[in-house]
């Protein structure tokens, strides 16, 4: 029985080293396919980092090119702020003289209704003085013309 339990022994241990040899078989298996998937990893990386360089290159290009444009922009856009000031300046300045303007224009008129106020009234007052002197001279005239007709 002994010799049983050491074939038993021998077989059980046979297994465990076939079986630790299907193992470690199975093992560099999975190391090499890790191995290869490193490598191709790698590779992938190596072309993703060429790629990205380039896409920064061109972005970086790209945002020269913004900056030249935003400083042109900015150049018109301060122009046209100090176009928009010279016309504020011109409005305010129109205004002014439009109100100056009125004032005087109101003023002048003012004046000459004053001074037509005066020449009709002066003139009310030769025409009244006419009226009174031709009234008076036609009362003499007809009280002449009665004293000589009787």
């Amino acid at each position: 029985m002994t010799e049983w339990s050491a074939l038993v022994a021998g077989v059980g241990i046979v297994l465990i080293a076939v079986a630790a040899i299907i193992v470690m078989l199975s093992m560099k298996k999975l190391l090499n396919r890790t191995e290869a998937m490193l490598s191709r990893l790698e590779e992938d990386s190596t072309q993703l980092a060429q790629e990205a360089s380039q896409v920064l290159r061109q972005t970086s290009v790209s945002l020269e090119m913004i900056q030249r444009q935003l400083a042109a922009g900015e150049a018109f856009a301060a122009s046209m702020t100090d176009a928009a000031s010279a016309v504020a300046k011109t409005a305010d300045a129109v205004h002014a003289v439009g109100k100056k303007a009125s004032i005087t224009a109101i003023e002048h008129l003012e004046r000459a209704r004053l001074d037509n106020e005066r020449q009709i009234g002066e003139m009310f007052r030769w025409v009244d003085a006419g009226m009174t002197l031709w009234h008076s001279w036609s009362r003499y005239t007809s009280k002449s013309g009665e004293g000589q007709a009787k």
